[in-house]
């Protein structure tokens, strides 16, 4: 039997280690990762070793080459009713339903103490940041926890591997190998395939990209886990932001929006309510800057995912 210790009750890389590290500042352009670190949510493997995920790149040009694809979402019953980077009043609240579609989002913990926020997009799928993915070769473990909640409190589940159902050890990261300029932003995405197929039990989004359409309408969510709130224990929801700008790496990524952000939430999903039911993620959380929000977009991402569920099913 494997158990999960947390820092306080004996992490293999010591409290100082952990508490030595430090959350990278804005870039030249101002911008700065919504990354958290909670020292004391690190966590090892009792009884086992540190579990380092395996790396596939994809490449842009072959992703983009797919075509104009939209990523399927489950069938799951949606049951929604129709900063810091903060402008203006916080528009975030902190949200309490884990019917979907928000069971299909989560926290994303490092084993020393980094959190971030994901999106199942695939029944073992789930996309984040790819900052909010460890290098290769980093002896990190990483967890996701559907709607993790003042910790797993939600859900109940059996013991997998290490972790605790709903808990899932990510064992291969996906993402793309363009990191200049803008695409720094614009492809700031990856895809983690989770060890079990959690996603049968709480849904997954589907994915699509955005044109100059969406541009000026107060009609975007986004949802994560900021350390300024709960400490990160808890999720909250922004709804009616309105994405002000696109492109730069490609003609539909990255996009700029005024959606509230702070640490904790990188990775989270940027969606939009159609009225159909259907949950479809546009954009992954880059970040903030003075002016806007900052989130991974675009048509690699969305053929990504499909190429994903078809490459580990």
């Amino acid at each position: 039997m494997v158990r999960i210790s947390h820092l306080a009750a004996g992490l293999g890389l010591s409290t100082a280690a952990a508490n030595a590290f430090s959350i990278p500042g804005p870039d030249e352009n101002g911008v700065q990762v919504a990354m958290g670190f909670i020292p004391e949510e690190g966590f090892s493997v009792q009884g086992g070793p540190v579990v380092t995920a395996e790396t596939t790149l994809y490449e842009t040009t072959a992703l983009r080459a797919m075509g104009d694809l939209v990523a399927e979402p489950s069938n799951h019953t949606d049951t929604e009713v129709g900063r810091r980077q903060i402008w203006g009043g916080d528009d975030r609240v902190d949200w309490t339903n884990s019917d979907y579609p928000y069971s299909a989002i989560g926290r994303l913990t490092w084993s020393n103490g980094i959190i971030c926020t994901g999106t199942l997009v695939g029944p073992r799928h789930m996309i984040t940041a790819r900052h909010c993915t460890p290098q290769p070769g980093e002896a990190i473990s990483v967890r996701f926890s559907p709607f993790f909640y003042d910790g797993e409190t939600r859900f109940s589940g059996s013991q997998i591997i290490f972790l605790i159902f709903p808990e899932q050890q990510v064992t291969r990261y996906i993402y793309t190998s363009n990191r200049e300029g803008e695409c720094n932003y614009g492809e700031d995405w990856a895809v983690h395939i989770l060890q079990d197929r959690i996603g049968e039990q709480r849904g997954w989004f589907g994915a699509r990209t955005m044109s100059a359409e969406w541009l000026n309408r107060n009609i975007f969510y986004n949802f994560g886990y900021p350390v300024d709130r709960n400490n990160g224990q808890r999720p909250i929801r922004s709804g009616g932001g309105t994405l002000v700008r696109m492109g730069g790496c490609s003609a539909d990524s990255p996009t700029r929006a005024n959606i509230d952000v702070w640490g904790g939430q990188s990775g989270g999903p940027l969606w939009e309510y159609p009225g159909t039911g259907d949950r479809l993620i546009m954009g992954t959380l880059f970040g903030y800057g003075t002016e806007y929000s900052t989130f991974a977009t675009g048509q690699a991402m969305v053929n990504a995912i499909i190429q994903a569920r078809t490459d580990y099913p």
